[in-house]
C-alpha cells in the first residue's frame, strides 16, 4: 500500500516520472500529479488499495510537464475525474477545448530528456483540462491553490492548511539533507520563478511534498526559506560543476525508475 504521510495523504508506489500523491479533502478524493503515461496502472491499483470503491474526483496538476501530467488523460478517461491545471499552462485547441500546452521552445532540452527517460515519444497532443485555475483560491474545500509562476506560466502549489502540508511540484526538488531549485535553464522565466519561490517560502507550512525526492515532514518551512535565500550562481561556476552533475544524475535516475516503498524513511 502507498506510504501514508498524514491523515488522508498518501505517496503512491509504482509510478514513474514525478511523485504522485493522493489526498482526501472536503469529502473528495484527489490526485496531485500523475507521472508519466505508464503510471496509469499502478495509480489505479494504489487508489483501490487505499480507498476501495471510492471515486476519484479531481486530478490536480502542479504544471504541464509530461513527467507530471503524462497519465492525466488516461486517468480522466478511466475514472471520470476532472483535470485541474493553471490557465497559463493551457490553450484552446482547434475544436475550442482547453488543453495543456506543450511548453515554450526553451524546454526542448528538457523535452528530449523526458522522451529518453519515458522510452517512448512524448505525446504533445493536448490533455483536456476541465478546470483552469487563475490566481489563488480554494480548489476543493480545505485545499488552497497557490499560483507560483516561473517554472512554467501556470505552475501551482496546493496547500492543505488543516494538516500543514504543501504539494509543491517543481518549486523545489528534494535531495538527501537539502532542497534544491530547478536549474535556471528549465524554467520558463527564472526571475519570476525566484520571486514565486521567495513569496511561497515566506508562508510555507511545516511539511512539503515535492514532485521529485522525498517528502519533507516537519522541517519544510525552514528548509524552503533557506533555499530561497541563496542567490543564483552561474551554472558553469567551477565550485558547482561536480555538485550539479551529481544532483542531475540523481534526479534523472529517480525520474526513470518506478517508485518503491520507503516506509523506513518516513516518520
Amino acid at each position: 500500500m502507498a506510504d501514508r504521510i498524514a491523515e488522508g495523504v498518501w505517496w503512491l508506489h509504482g509510478t514513474r516520472g514525478s511523485n504522485v500523491y493522493a489526498i482526501e479533502a472536503g469529502g473528495e478524493l484527489a490526485l496531485v500529479d500523475t507521472g508519466f503515461r505508464d503510471s496509469l496502472v499502478p495509480i489505479l491499483a494504489e487508489l483501490e488499495s487505499i480507498a476501495p470503491g471510492r471515486r476519484l474526483h479531481r486530478i490536480l496538476l502542479t504544471h504541464a510537464h509530461r513527467d507530471h501530467s503524462g497519465a492525466a488523460a488516461a486517468l480522466r478517461s478511466e475514472t471520470g475525474a476532472r483535470v485541474v491545471a493553471g490557465i497559463g499552462d493551457t490553450h484552446l485547441d482547434r475544436s475550442g477545448f482547453r488543453v495543456l500546452a506543450s511548453g515554450p521552445s526553451r524546454h526542448r532540452i528538457v523535452s528530449r530528456l523526458a522522451r529518453a527517460l519515458a522510452r517512448r515519444p512524448v505525446i504533445v497532443a493536448g490533455i483536456e483540462v476541465d478546470e483552469a485555475l487563475e490566481g489563488d483560491g480554494e480548489v476543493i474545500p480545505g485545499l488552497r491553490a497557490v499560483h507560483v509562476p516561473g517554472h512554467t506560466a501556470g505552475s501551482y502549489c496546493f496547500v492543505l492548511d488543516d494538516r500543514g502540508i504543501a504539494f509543491v511540484g517543481d518549486l523545489v526538488i528534494s535531495h538527501p539533507a537539502r532542497l534544491a531549485r530547478p536549474m535556471a535553464m528549465t524554467n520558463a522565466d527564472d526571475r519570476q520563478y525566484l520571486e514565486s519561490l521567495a513569496a511561497f517560502a515566506a508562508t510555507a507550512p511545516p511539511s512539503g511534498c515535492p514532485g521529485h525526492g522525498n517528502p519533507v515532514i516537519g522541517t519544510f518551512a525552514e528548509a524552503i526559506r533557506e533555499t530561497a535565500s541563496h542567490p543564483r550562481r552561474h551554472i558553469l561556476a567551477p565550485s558547482l560543476l561536480f555538485e550539479r552533475a551529481r544532483m542531475l544524475a540523481r534526479f534523472t535516475g529517480r525520474v526513470a525508475r518506478r517508485r518503491l516503498p520507503v516506509h523506513h524513511r518516513l516518520p
